[in-house]
């Protein structure tokens, strides 16, 4: 029945191969519609236009019953709409509150036409919608926020809501009850999402250890007595975030289904010394085919041959976004605990099911290859947002309309069909859709605000994730002050049946600042992992303090437990920061079987401590196990790039001492190598100390450093030799990195804020880009080779491949719009921040250069920028 249905759906006539296009110059023009480039076009590369006789599917506008109709969705299953335009319009993400009440954020301003012509327009809004009659369909709409421009995420909280508005995420309340904003709060700037509202924080989603994270977005965010804090996280993601039922994170890239982290990405990137630990941002979906009911040309890049199929059908991912890990109990248990995928470019939902995947990682596997959970043949429906709701169900955020594909990536190709069928107009609709079982009897789930201490925290044990996730929100933000909220939670860790109830009793209590000692040793033996894993991370806070029960607790812990239980018990350990809780780390270290995530995890804690854990740390008794040699590599690779001298100089004493273990030599030395700083080429550059370091006395010692040769090898120690240097000793090359100038120095400052707006988001604060995403700045030739090459990208935009440290980027960088200033500060930044000592760049230089790129208008290739000289 099914595959009758997408025959007669597809409607692809068989006189039109997919592998048979063939063009002519002058049809190409006339197909493309415009002879003008686009922002998406890549030079030299054919768009061919669609066949004359191919007949497309119209894409009319749908009432809500005939685009419910359009849907196939698995058996047993039913979707009906319970808000449509003008209920709701163009919503981007939604959120429910305790009491059932849905908020909406609405990027009305977005794409009015293929130009994006009035994007700025401040008409952007966050509603809240009710369901007055307990049908389950929305009835009312109040208008919390108006005039925005471009609002991304929302997400209740106390009294109001967490807005992000670029360039801010704000706290905004309702003082007076009457359901609009009346103040805010500035909780953070520097968001982007007006330039490029594709590549911008958004996704506002409550963690189990009572953060506020954000997908592609390096900060996360709470607020404690009034305070609003952040901590670095490694990011991750460009549209849409989710968590499990034990609070690890989901995400995606358009071209990528599902990435995820294995850990609390806090912890990867606590030490930039080491850089970020490995088991974040990992790819968790293999399988990255998708398979649309209708014919999908338009596409960005559908010109492609492996961008569609030969039925014209979208074959692999290129908008996805949205991902929910469901965690709801009204669809059928096979459902749950499973991820699922926003695709609208294929108009299409995928469904994939999660497994645990060796010890540490997870998989996600498509249940039914050649299918998907729920397609449609109306081109605009656009699932942007998947979320759970209060009743169980799965609902999906529709921005329903034709042109989804931002401006600075449009092609000619794409261009071309927005024009012939007319997707631009109308704008204005959107609809939110719901997803239960077919046979389903539905309750109204009582509202939250109503429940008493013990029905709350009773609630935090409910079989629906989003009820448990949201009644410790609520404990959280209410019951600081409550006694009985605490004793109440403290009753549930104990006593409560259900492992989860018990796991978020705990994180409960934590977000109450309520968590003692005792309480972090009864979760550590909990016999469920839950329940102990999220121990052990509460166990950071006495262990800072040198609670010795807690860390005997911690280590009787460790004999029996998974080696994910293991890893968190090192990542906790250096979150403590304590002597006695490195001690325990190195234990920890030498018992265990060879794990390299373990050294990673250990030396990701160690910030700053690294000279003092080097001395117990070569302690390596009888026989040192591959853990502890790895450890000591990366302690003197983050040694050598901390760039202190004297820490550098302490593990060079290490290495010429006579009385250091060959293996332990080596390794530091291995580390020192690796751990050099690059320079402007990407090669590496010496070690520059301070001061002559008192280890050169033996490596000037002529039988000294032959003996030294030949414990460690000739090649690694006359490497090490050439490695360091100091001002006036051998390898100086006597260049300094001359001073900025007053002028100078403000347009650094202008950079960095820049920088922060609108290059952050993908390149990180950090300079080292993002895994399939954006590639690294640090010490990139393309940055510092020469004075105009990064002035041209920035003016003209880049389109790959580009190789970056040796790997091969297939990406685009779109132009930077900005004055002469802003183009100059933010280069003149970039080309000094992270050790980086090239020279600024003026205001100038950047006019010569878009003087010279006045008739260009298309992206550079790496190719012609080389061709083009410095």
């Amino acid at each position: 029945m099914r595959d009758a249905i997408l025959t007669r759906l597809l409607a692809v006539p068989s006189c039109v191969p997919r592998t048979g296009r063939a063009f002519t110059a002058a049809c190409l023009v006339a197909g493309l519609g415009s002879a003008t480039a686009q922002n998406g076009d890549r030079p030299g590369e054919a768009q061919p236009p669609l066949p004359e006789d191919l007949a497309i599917p119209a894409a009319p506008v749908l009432s809500p019953e005939e685009a419910r109709a359009a849907f196939v969705l698995e058996p047993g299953l039913a979707i009906t709409c319970i808000a449509s335009e003008p209920l709701v319009v163009d919503p981007v993400d939604v959120a429910f509150d305790g009491d059932g009440r849905l908020w909406v954020c609405e990027m009305r301003g977005y794409m009015p036409n293929v130009d994006g012509e009035g994007e700025t327009e401040p008409n952007g809004r966050v509603a809240v919608l009710r369901d007055e009659d307990g049908d389950g369909v929305m009835d009312a709409r109040t208008d919390f926020l108006t005039g925005l421009v471009l609002p991304r995420a929302v997400m209740p909280y106390r009294d109001g809501a967490l807005v992000i508005v670029p360039p801010e995420l704000r706290f905004y309340r309702d003082t007076d009850g009457d359901g609009r904003a009346d103040e805010h709060v500035v909780v953070d700037r520097g968001f982007g999402g007006i330039h490029s509202p594709e590549h911008a924080a958004n996704a506002l989603r409550w963690t189990h250890d009572n953060w506020i994270q954000l997908s592609n977005h390096r900060w996360r965010y709470r607020e404690v007595d009034g305070e609003w804090q952040r901590q670095r996280t490694n990011g991750g993601g460009q549209w849409g975030l989710t968590l499990d039922a034990e609070g690890r994170a989901f995400f995606n890239t358009n071209s990528d289904g599902l990435r995820g982290d294995e850990y609390s990405s806090h912890y990867a990137v606590r030490n930039p010394n080491y850089g970020v630990a490995r088991g974040v941002n990992v790819r968790v979906a293999q399988e990255q085919a998708v398979w649309p009911i209708r014919m999908t040309p338009g596409v960005n890049r559908g010109y492609r041959p492996e961008t569609l199929r030969d039925d014209w059908t979208l074959a692999t991912f290129t908008g996805a976004c949205g991902p929910l890990v469901y965690l709801g109990d009204a669809l059928p248990r096979e459902y749950r605990g499973n991820a699922f995928v926003a695709e609208p470019c294929g108009n299409l939902v995928k469904r994939y099911e999660l497994r645990e995947k060796g010890a540490l990682g997870v998989e996600a596997l498509d249940p039914h290859p050649g299918r998907e959970f729920l397609a449609s043949t109306d081109e605009r429906f656009r699932p942007v947002n998947l979320v759970d709701g209060p009743d169980g169900a799965l609902y999906v955020v529709d921005m329903y309309r034709g042109v989804i594909q931002h401006r600075l990536f449009v092609t000619s190709w794409l261009r071309a069909q927005v024009e012939a069928r007319g997707l631009e107009q109308p704008l204005g609709l959107g609809r939110i859709w719901r997803i239960a079982p077919a046979d389903e009897e539905r309750a109204k789930p009582a509202p939250m605000s109503a429940m008493s201490w013990t029905e709350l925290v009773a609630t935090l044990g409910h079989p629906n994730g989003w009820r448990r996730v949201t009644a410790q929100r609520l404990i959280v933000e209410e019951g600081r002050s409550e006694r009985d909220a605490r004793e109440l939670c403290r009753l549930a860790l104990q006593e409560s049946k259900s492992t989860l109830g018990r796991m978020h009793a705990l994180w409960a209590l934590e977000g109450l600042d309520a968590l003692d000692a005792e309480d972090v040793i009864a979760g550590l033996s909990d016999p469920d992992e839950p329940v102990h894993h999220a121990a052990v991370r509460c166990a950071e806070t006495p262990l800072s303090t040198g609670d010795d029960d807690v860390l005997a607790a911690l280590a009787d812990l460790e004999g029996g437990v998974s080696d994910r239980v293991r890893r968190q018990v090192v990542l906790s350990l250096g979150q403590a920061e304590a002597a006695a809780a490195d001690r325990a780390l190195l234990r920890t270290l030498s018992g265990s079987t060879e794990a390299p995530e373990l050294v990673g995890a250990a030396l990701s804690g160690l910030r700053g401590r690294e000279p003092a854990i080097l001395a117990p740390a070569l302690e390596l008794g009888e026989r040192p196990g591959p853990n502890r040699l790895r450890f000591l590599e990366g302690l003197a690779a983050s040694i050598a790039r901390s760039g202190q001298s004297e820490a550098i100089a302490a593990v060079l004493e290490r290495v010429v001492d006579d009385s250091s273990r060959v293996e332990a030599a080596r390794a530091l030395v291995d580390g020192l190598l690796a751990g050099r700083p690059r320079g402007a080429t990407g090669e590496p550059v010496a070690l520059r100390l301070a001061v002559r370091p008192g280890a050169q006395d033996a490596l000037e010692d002529e039988q000294r450093l032959a003996a030294l040769r030949g414990r460690l090898g000739a090649d690694r120690v006359d490497a090490l030799l050439s490695a360091i240097t100091w001002p006036g000793g051998p390898n100086d090359d006597g260049a300094e990195v001359r001073a900025l100038t007053d002028a100078e120095q403000e347009r650094f400052d202008r950079g960095r804020a820049l920088f922060a707006d609108s290059c952050a988001s993908c390149h990180q604060s950090s300079g080292l880009g993002e895994p399939g995403l954006a590639p690294p700045l640090r010490y990139s030739p393309w940055l510092l080779g020469g004075r105009k090459r990064p002035i041209r990208i920035l003016l003209g935009g880049l389109t790959g491949p580009v190789t970056v440290a040796g790997e091969e980027w297939n990406l685009e960088m779109p132009v930077f719009a900005a004055s002469p200033e802003d183009v100059a500060a933010v280069l003149t930044y970039a080309r000094r921040e992270w050790g980086h000592g090239a020279d600024p760049i003026t205001p100038e230089e950047v006019c010569a250069v878009q003087a010279e790129l006045a008739e260009r208008g298309k992206p550079w290739t790496a190719a012609e920028l080389e061709a083009a000289g410095d």
